[in-house]
């Protein structure tokens, strides 16, 4: 063997390094800086079941301060492509807070309704979505046992 060859393992390990750094692979979800939000979205890999559309929305929520207590709940449908059917109904809210801890609470939830939508869908997983009404809720308590099944989605406040 030659030495300046670069044997089989030095090369697997090189491709994963490179797959690492590449965005939107391997976790990377955050746009890096100068990105718009289509382009993220763009970069995310699709979601192809409940779990990882719950991942993508938690991601995409960013909890403001001094809203402890507080909650929001949707409902709304998505097409078989990843993008909200029409506009999100809010069926019940519990905002605490001074009037702009809870202005911005709900702001905050619609704002993360825009950054993930449309989301990337595998065919598969779209057409499923195209039948399922989603119920989400946004809720900054600490985290409970939640009905977490298929498009019931509760997602908490990171703690």
């Amino acid at each position: 063997m030659r030495r300046d060859r670069i044997d089989r393992s030095q090369l697997i390990a090189a491709a994963l390094l490179a797959l690492l750094a590449v965005p939107g692979r391997a976790g990377a979800q955050a746009p890096p800086t100068g990105e718009t939000t289509s382009e993220a979205r763009e970069n995310r890999d699709p979601v192809n079941n409940w779990s990882m559309l719950r991942t993508a929305l938690a991601q995409c929520w960013q909890v403001p301060d001094a809203t402890e207590g507080s909650a929001i709940a949707f409902r709304f449908g998505l097409d078989k492509n990843g993008a909200i059917r029409g506009t999100p109904l809010v069926t019940a809210r519990r905002l605490v807070g001074d009037r702009d801890a809870k202005e911005a609470y709900e702001k905050a939830a619609f704002a993360a309704l825009d950054r993930c939508f449309p989301i990337r869908v595998t065919p598969s997983f779209g057409a499923a979505l195209g039948e399922s009404p989603i119920r989400l809720r946004f809720v900054n308590t600490e985290p409970t046992a939640a009905y977490q099944i298929n498009s019931n989605i509760t997602i908490f406040a990171p703690r």
